[in-house]
């Protein structure tokens, strides 16, 4: 299955001295639409698109006065299309999303896609307002652009031999960010949510890092149960490095301390 086409348009109403020509020009080199398509029904994957992109511009400037310059101008860019439009034949030779295999737009979005990559990030707070900060890094993660949020992990309660109790949750996302850009996201969302939550870049398939600043996979990942748990709750086929996550939680020494708090936590509610 896959999207042949997407259409759409905006409707811009514009206010004071704007410019309908000033907009249209704006939007033109600037902006882009993607489309992703979920399915509830596991049998569809999560799919990508470019669209058509049409804009219809509206403006209040001139009505009543005689002045039909604003009518003109709209009547003339709503015919106009603008935005990234990728035939499927043509994906590689458009330069923004290189062929990888089979894929193109509209495919499955796939972890092994030139553009796109897989990236796992556990969530580990000690605050007791876990719950909903959890939630509003998923919403702040999954609301930028080339980010999409792909699977969520259920909430596990960690138990602290040294200090107090955590919360823990993984989730799984589709990023156009290189791992360094993704870690400075994260600390930026860690930072507008009070540095009360640590979100860690776990795993970025295919990516391999041992910068001090960016460290990919995450070198403790593999002995900490916390991570470990919700990962393969979310994904139980799922591999670090060349171990699947099964093995390295039967092996974690803290695999004692995690256990499973909420599988449906993320509408709320559980704490």
């Amino acid at each position: 299955m896959k999207i042949t086409a997407t259409d759409v348009t905006l409707h811009v109403d514009l206010d004071g001295d704007a410019d309908a020509e000033d907009v249209l020009a704006l939007l033109r080199d600037h902006a882009h639409v993607d489309v992703i398509v979920h399915c509830d029904d596991p049998r569809v994957e999560t799919m990508l698109s470019g669209a058509r992109v049409r804009v219809s511009v509206a403006s209040d400037a001139g009505n009543g006065d005689g002045d039909d310059d604003a009518d003109d101008v709209a009547t003339a860019v709503s015919d106009q299309s603008f935005g990234r439009s990728w035939p499927v034949d043509d994906a590689a030779a458009s330069g923004e999303r290189p062929a990888s295999g089979d894929h193109a737009i509209g495919d499955a979005v796939g972890v092994d896609d030139a553009t796109y990559r897989t990236a796992v990030i556990s969530m580990d707070s000690t605050s007791t307002d876990a719950e909903r900060l959890f939630r509003s890094a998923i919403v702040a993660l999954d609301g930028i652009p080339g980010n999409q949020v792909d699977g969520i992990s259920p909430l596990y309660h960690v138990s602290n031999v040294d200090g107090p109790d955590a919360m823990a949750a993984v989730m799984q996302i589709t990023t156009k960010l290189t791992a360094r850009q993704l870690i400075a996201t994260l600390g930026s969302v860690e930072a507008s949510l009070g540095s009360d939550v640590d979100l860690d870049l776990v795993d970025m398939p295919g990516v391999t890092s041992d910068e001090p600043d960016c460290r990919v996979p995450w070198p403790s990942a593999r002995e900490h149960a916390a991570v470990l748990a919700p990962w393969m709750d979310m994904d139980p086929e799922a591999r670090l490095g060349k171990d699947p996550v099964s093995f390295l939680l039967a092996m974690a020494p803290d695999a004692g301390r995690v256990g499973l708090l909420s599988d449906n936590w993320i509408i709320g509610g559980t704490l």
